[in-house]
Parts: structure tokens; C-alpha cells; sequence
């Protein structure tokens, strides 16, 4: 698939899924899976001078509704970082798709680990889950030192203001960013057993997967309309080529997958690069290139406050209801038996929208107040 081939910062990924950090990529067996599973690339899971400690139970779905979400106190890898330097980026390598390593958390850490894990990468991934700016800094500043490689900044919505942290990680020579981490502190618990799910200290996690995609977008956009030209990679939620194409249109140059590859398994991988593929077919769009950024000109500069009104295509209509159950305004009644017939009380449409993203066969629009409904 030639239209998904994509290059950041010199490397060439024959398609634009990476592995995340994490437990779809804890050493270097997995991280070969999921490159067979149809990974463009992979992020090796996070070492630090010595194995994490890692609470159990350390990954839940915090609801049985959130099926493309997960909580999780997962840390960085509990192998010492000698047997990824010694056994797991050797592995991983074999799978022939760029590779990065994830380094955490000091500049200790850098000026000790980056020298040696060096030889055997591609590149490096850093997370700012700091609040402590100087600290983040100084983070980025000796991995800077110690690497010609390219540097992706795993930016954290905790704390800063990601655009200006992202100013300063460029001042320091960081490479590009990857947007974004995982949101908590969080807590669930099991109402059967009183007890949270998670193993933490006080039952706490960080939320991944499908309930922060809209986050991660958003930020993901603001970066891109400020650096047209810096390679954003887009995480959060990622489980569909639909997931995928949001964030290129948002101006991601690439995405990673975590949670999605937890619950699916590698084949995710192949699964979004063939939708993908097949959606820009069917598009026009013949490069990714063409398509990143695709959706930014038709972010309003300013706050629309002309409302529309819901409109419906009865030829997609099938009369489900959906939209009268969830029209909080009365707007909308279908009648279901007999002939379709689907109505509108204009005057009481308040033009909020809802009902046109919840239609399952895309029949509603918003049209302008004027327009025959």
C-alpha cells in the first residue's frame, strides 16, 4: 500500500502505525508480533536505570460500556535495562521496521542509558508526564546531547499548556512530538467487591483508549497549525482506520496504537491499514501527505452561533428513532408505522447536532435555517 508510505524525520515507515509504549511492546517477542501484525514501527516499552515495580492489578476496563477504553498503573518496563540492551532491541530488530527506544526519567538516566542504547535504535521517544518543567528540560537537553538521532517528546496533558511546552522542548532540540499521554490520575471501582480495580496506591491509573481520542485531538491540531512543518505522531484511542483518519486530518504525520492492540491483538495493525488505504481510495487522496492536515481550514477561527436545523435523507432513513429518543428539545418525531415519515418542528430545533452523530446510516445534517427540510 504505497499511498500509506510515510517518512518522519528521515525514517521511512512503509505505513504510519506505530506500536506505543507499553504492553504491546514489553520486549522484544511482542514488539516482532505486532510488526507481523502489521506495525509501520515500533516504540519499545520505557527503561529506566533499574525495572519498574509494577502494582497488580495493573490494567481494568473501568466500565463493561468503555470497551475501547482502559485504566491502567503500568509504569516502564520491569526488565532491567541490561536485557533490553543485551536481548529485546536485538529481537525487535529482526522485525525490519524502524524501531525507537523509550528512556525515562532523568537526565541521569540519559547521559547513562542513551550512549548504550544508541547503536541499537532508530531514534528516541521521551515522556513529559513532569510537572516540573526545568526538570523536562533538563531531560530533553541530555538526550539531546548524547544523540543525533531524531527525539519525539511524549507530551502529557498534565500541568503545562501544550503548545508552549512544546516551544520550549524545540528549543532543546527535540525532533518532534507525540501527542499524548495518558490522562489521570484515575479510579474505578468494582461495586461487588468494594475494592478498585487497579493495585496502585489509593486504587489509582491513567486513562487510555478511546475516551481521550478527543483530547489528544484537539492538541494534536493545535501543534500542527503552530508547526506545519515538525512531524506529530497522534495517540490516544486509535482503534479503526476511522480513529486513524481523524488524526491525520487533524495534521498527525503518523499514530501509535496501545489499547486497541491490548484488546484486538497485532491484527489491528493491518485491520486500520487496510480501511485506511480503502478510505483514501475511495477519497482521491493518493498520499498521506495529501491528506494530513486535510481537515485544519475547516476549523471555525471563531464560534459559530448560527444554529442550523436537522434535516433527514429519507432515502437512508430507516426509521430506528434513534434521533427522536435523544432530542432533548422535542424537535424531531418518527412515525414507525406504516409509511417512513420523519419530521422536524424547525422552531424547536435548537441545532445542537447530536442527532446527527449518533444516526447509524449518516442520514441527518444540519442544514441552514432557510433551506427546505
Amino acid at each position: 500500500m504505497e499511498a500509506l508510505h510515510t517518512e518522519l524525520c528521515g525514517l521511512k515507515f512503509a505505513n504510519p502505525l506505530l506500536v506505543a509504549a507499553g504492553p504491546p511492546s514489553k520486549d522484544g517477542e511482542t514488539l516482532v508480533a505486532m510488526a507481523k501484525g502489521g506495525a509501520g514501527g515500533l516504540i519499545c516499552k520505557t527503561i529506566s536505570s533499574a525495572g519498574a515495580k509494577v502494582p497488580r492489578p495493573c490494567m481494568a476496563r473501568p466500565a463493561q460500556t468503555l470497551t475501547g477504553t482502559m485504566l491502567n498503573v503500568e509504569l516502564w518496563s520491569d526488565f532491567d535495562p541490561q536485557v533490553w540492551i543485551d536481548t529485546h532491541y536485538k529481537t525487535a530488530r529482526t522485525a525490519g521496521v524502524p524501531m525507537l527506544a523509550s528512556v525515562g526519567y532523568s537526565a541521569e538516566d540519559m547521559e547513562n542509558l542513551v550512549p548504550r542504547v544508541d547503536p541499537l535504535v532508530d531514534g528516541f521517544e521521551f515522556s513529559c508526564h513532569y510537572t516540573d518543567l526545568k526538570a523536562i528540560q533538563g531531560l530533553a537537553r541530555a538526550l539531546r546531547a548524547n544523540t543525533k538521532k531524531p527525539i519525539f517528546a511524549k507530551l502529557s496533558p498534565h500541568g503545562y499548556d501544550m503548545l508552549e511546552l512544546a516551544k520550549t522542548l524545540r528549543a532543546e532540540g527535540v525532533d518532534g512530538f507525540v501527542v499524548m499521554n495518558s490522562l489521570g490520575p484515575c479510579l474505578a471501582i468494582d461495586v461487588e467487591t468494594e475494592k478498585p480495580l487497579l493495585g496502585g496506591e489509593g486504587g489509582k491509573g491513567w486513562l487510555s483508549g478511546q475516551a481521550i481520542r478527543p483530547i489528544a485531538l484537539y492538541w494534536v491540531s493545535v501543534l500542527a497549525r503552530n508547526f506545519p512543518d515538525v512531524p506529530i505522531i497522534g495517540v490516544g484511542g486509535v482503534a479503526t482506520w476511522h480513529d486513524a483518519a481523524e488524526y491525520f486530518l487533524a495534521g498527525a504525520s503518523a499514530v501509535e496504537v496501545c489499547t486497541a492492540a491490548i484488546y484486538q491483538g497485532p491484527k489491528v495493525f493491518n485491520e486500520i491499514s487496510t480501511g485506511l488505504a480503502q478510505y483514501m481510495q475511495r477519497k482521491g487522496i493518493k498520499s498521506l501527505a495529501e491528506l494530513r492536515g486535510r481537515g485544519l481550514k475547516n476549523l471555525p477561527a471563531k464560534s459559530n452561533l448560527v444554529p442550523g436545523v436537522s434535516s433527514c435523507d429519507l432515502t437512508r432513513c430507516i426509521a430506528c428513532g434513534a434521533c427522536e429518543r435523544v432530542c432533548c428539545y422535542g424537535a424531531i418525531k418518527v412515525d414507525k408505522s406504516g409509511e417512513k415519515k420523519w419530521i422536524v418542528d424547525p422552531a424547536a430545533c435548537y441545532g445542537c447536532g447530536l442527532c446527527t452523530t449518533i444516526c447509524p446510516k449518516n442520514a441527518l445534517t444540519l442544514a441552514p435555517r432557510d433551506a427546505p427540510k
